[in-house]
């Protein structure tokens, strides 16, 4: 996880604005809500993400939600099943935010290059991290989405 010196309302609301995922997750082509109306438990959403040189599309549904501090979700198609969540704890005038889960491989290539995977995985959400927290704390969130 990482602090951002913003509340977790502002951060929540930026990071669930899915039309923005690739300005701080630039792995991520795309993201969208499929489901109409106000997401909750039960809403579907579409990724599209590029890791290890291949592109995975993903159709997850919201398993908790708790605005402005929880939301999980499961993605059951594809090579990788995902199982995952995101977190924002205040703290003081901002927040934690904290991204976690599991993946899970369906077939046996993906089984064996789990390990690269995880690690390529760990290292991007870094970097994401970093990039939320630049965009948060600099204001940049306010500005409309390119």
């Amino acid at each position: 996880g990482i602090y951002i010196n913003r509340s977790a309302q502002d951060v929540f609301d930026f990071v669930m604005d899915l039309g923005r995922t690739p300005e701080w997750r630039p792995r991520m082509s795309g993201a969208e809500w499929i489901t109409p109306g106000e997401p909750g438990v039960g809403s579907k959403f579409k990724v599209s993400a590029r890791a290890l040189g291949y592109t995975f599309n993903f159709e997850l549904e919201v398993t908790d939600w708790d605005p402005p501090h929880y939301f999980a979700y499961v993605g059951k198609q594809g090579p990788v099943s995902i199982k995952s969540f995101m977190e924002w704890l205040p703290d003081g005038d901002g927040c934690r935010f904290f991204i976690g889960g599991e993946p899970e491989a369906n077939n046996l290539m993906i089984k064996i290059l789990r390990p690269a995977f995880e690690y390529t995985l760990l290292k991007q959400n870094r970097a994401d991290f970093d990039r939320l927290k630049e965009i948060m704390e600099s204001g940049k969130d306010r500005a409309p989405a390119r």
